[in-house]
């Protein structure tokens, strides 16, 4: 079975050779990502994987949050050019994770053939306040519950059968194609989500993608409400201080433990770790795990 991942990018550094090496390790094959006008030195971490022979990458400059159109693209160049048997659309800021502990191919190769797709739930890693370092080291702790603003359940994400005709919907939740077949009822794969790594990475994450989404027309103001309630906050200087409020203080964390919402789950940080010294890349992965890879484009 051939696994193919494809990875939409802009601006995270901090975090993407981390990404690629664990799910290299983890059974994907070959990757298919798109840099949408990265200005941090992503475009070189990628360029690196691309002369190893892992990953193709495309460039994307628009600066419109045509999410679902280079998706697309992307899920099925996987089919019709990379031979993929199953396909998982990923963002840089999640690592996807066999329940089972083995490998992402042991968990989708068994499925009988009418399943095409299978849902995979997030859960956000958040910081622990206690600790100091670049993020894999601080975001040690699982919240179970990953609520967005509004308090519902942050949304699942989904692996699908290779299909050349295969349509991405905006924010990789959700497919159309005739060759899908029905959903596997179970979910043998959860992601762990790394979407806040500082405050810096975070606020700049809204500034860019605040512009995105407002110069795509074809997106409805409740398409991404959260960062645009956030870019606003970053307009009128209230960003940092909402963010403080939503990180771990020690009363917090120990709260959360004792309640059953949090628990430790240093599974990235052991991974990356493990990885340091074997990782096809281990130069790009150590400047992640060393906090040296974050740089801003002037």
């Amino acid at each position: 079975m051939r696994l193919v991942l494809t990875l939409l990018v802009r601006d995270e550094v901090d975090v993407v050779a981390a990404m690629i090496e664990h799910h290299l390790a983890a059974g994907v094959d070959f990757i298919v990502a798109t840099d949408n006008g990265s200005q941090d030195g992503t475009v070189e971490v990628l360029a690196d994987y691309e002369n190893a022979g892992v990953l193709q990458l495309l460039h994307e400059p628009e600066q419109n949050y045509a999410q679902a159109q280079w998706v697309t693209r992307m899920a099925r160049l996987a089919a019709a050019e990379h031979g993929a048997d199953w396909v998982i659309n990923a963002d840089a800021d999640e690592f996807w994770w066999p329940r089972d502990g083995t490998s992402l191919t042991n968990a989708l190769a068994v499925l009988p053939a009418r399943y095409g797709t299978v849902p995979a739930p997030r859960e956000n890693l958040v910081a622990d306040p206690h600790r100091s370092g670049a993020w894999p080291n601080r975001l040690v702790v699982r919240d179970l519950l990953s609520l967005h603003q509004r308090g519902g359940r942050i949304g699942n994400k989904v692996a699908h059968r290779a299909d050349p005709d295969i349509e991405v919907r905006q924010g990789n939740h959700e497919l159309r194609g005739a060759r899908l077949g029905e959903t596997w009822p179970a979910q043998p794969i959860t992601v762990l989500h790394v979407p806040d790594r500082s405050y810096e990475q975070f606020a700049h994450k809204i500034e860019i993608g605040g512009r995105s989404l407002a110069a795509n027309p074809d997106l409805t103001s409740t398409f991404g409400w959260h960062w645009r309630a956030d870019h606003d906050r970053l307009l009128d200087g209230t960003l940092e201080r909402a963010w403080r409020t939503r990180q771990l203080t020690a009363d917090s964390l120990l709260d959360g433990l004792q309640r059953g919402r949090l628990v430790p789950d240093e599974r990235i940080a052991r991974r990356l770790e493990e990885l340091r010294d074997t990782a096809l890349r281990p130069e790009q992965l150590a400047a992640v795990l060393d906090g040296s890879s974050v740089r801003r484009a002037d």
